[in-house]
């Protein structure tokens, strides 16, 4: 069997088996701890940063909400006073991307991508990791709610991460690449075409 094929099945594999730890914000190991320099507690006001720490805990990085709250605050990761700074966890393996417009959260998590959902007319954050028909299945650190539906979700509100760094973060970039995962290869011939024609 070609050697190449194999390992890129094993890291699609890989890939696809994310799993993700349920967070909750409330949690009586970190719920009562000051949220950034704010007054807020991460069980009042927490909902994103838990979601950033369950999709860490996902891709193999060792943080809950009170471990990464402490990283955020030591490293820029708050705005005025408890606002998450998105791009602060590029250097634990999340690079931000952007927000992501609703037509777009399928792909994006078919993709592997890590999308953290805008609910609760913009008053809530969770972590998405599947989507079937109009449902969206989610990890939510605040309620005891597994899914939303697609109407649920703030208009082209939701955050997007791309896995980065690491053997694993580069892997799925290529394979991305490979498989040309939302036309990625395809943008990347007409960009060199572009320049090679100039």
């Amino acid at each position: 069997m070609n050697f190449k094929l194999l390992a890129v099945a094993l890291l699609v594999a890989v890939a696809a088996s994310r799993t993700y730890p349920v967070y909750k914000q409330c949690d009586a190991k970190w719920g009562n701890e000051q949220l950034g320099t704010s007054a807020n507690t991460i069980c009042k006001a927490g909902c994103l940063m838990s979601s950033v720490a369950m999709a860490l805990a996902g891709i193999g990085k060792n943080y809950n909400p009170g471990t990464l709250n402490t990283w955020l605050k030591g490293h820029g990761g708050y705005a005025s006073g408890d606002l998450l700074v998105w791009g602060s966890v590029s250097p634990l393996g999340l690079s931000y991307a952007g927000k992501v417009a609703n037509s777009n959260i399928a792909s994006s998590l078919a993709a592997n991508h890590i999308v953290i959902l805008n609910v609760h007319n913009g008053g809530h954050w969770v972590l998405a990791y599947s989507m079937s028909g109009n449902t969206i299945n989610v990890n939510d650190p605040g309620y005891n709610t597994a899914s939303y539906a697609l109407s649920e979700i703030v208009a082209n509100n939701s955050g997007l991460y791309h896995v980065s760094g690491g053997f694993l973060g580069v892997m799925i970039d290529e394979l991305e690449i490979a498989f040309n995962v939302n036309g990625r290869r395809d943008k990347m011939m007409q960009a060199d075409g572009a320049i090679f024609s100039q």
